[in-house]
């Protein structure tokens, strides 16, 4: 237990210190230290126990990491292919240890899900003229991401939620990064680093809270 507690905090450790090598040149190294952070909280999970589809989920988010430290249509296309395949086991193991009836128990979690659903398809209606021929499978994921925030609110421990809706909002950033803002946008450049901590933090907590089931 000692060496899998050593392995998560030096995942925390690595995912903090990225902030710093963030905004400097694309490099090989640079990806790799992108890729670590992620590719660690796999091995901890696998380490103490948790359901092989996390392991799984956090295995390829690492993957989806590593393809989206690099620029270029084909390296976004494959983190999003990396991704997708994550939130499909992400949702394959929520729908495992989820009970519909929690997720109608509080009021909260009813607006909470609302709130999500409008915010998604707010930003899926922008950017939909804009991201063209991938607008489609685009929209797909989004929704199935959803889908995934939308599970997470029939777990007892808020805090699943929490870090799901941190994952959405960070890929959220992302899209619109991507299709609506632009890179030469004054403010794009500070996106960069809300996309890289909201996904961590989105990670960590999911790594924390689903691991026991």
């Amino acid at each position: 237990m000692a060496f899998a507690t050593g392995i998560f905090w030096l995942s925390v450790a690595l995912g903090a210190s990225y902030l710093w090598i963030l905004p400097q040149e694309k490099t090989l190294v640079r990806a790799v230290w992108k890729t670590v952070p992620v590719l660690l909280l796999s091995l901890y999970a696998g380490l103490v126990g948790a359901p092989p589809l996390l392991v799984a989920a956090l295995a390829l988010g690492a993957l989806g990491d590593l393809s989206l430290a690099f620029d270029g249509e084909r390296a976004f296309m494959g983190g999003v292919a990396a991704f997708l395949s994550a939130h499909i086991a992400y949702v394959a193991l929520l729908i495992s240890i989820a009970d519909p009836s929690i997720a109608f128990a509080a009021p909260w979690r009813i607006v909470a899900g609302c709130l999500v659903g409008v915010l998604t398809l707010g930003v899926l209606v922008r950017i939909w003229k804009p991201a063209g021929r991938l607008a489609f499978p685009i929209g797909l994921y989004v929704l199935l991401f959803m889908a995934l925030v939308w599970l997470t609110l029939g777990l007892p421990d808020p805090l699943v939620f929490v870090g799901a809706s941190l994952f959405m909002l960070s890929d959220l950033v992302l899209t619109m990064r991507k299709y609506w803002t632009g890179p030469e946008h004054p403010k794009d450049g500070a996106a960069a680093y809300v996309v890289w901590v909201t996904y961590f933090a989105a990670q960590v907590l999911l790594t924390v809270t689903l691991s026991p089931y």
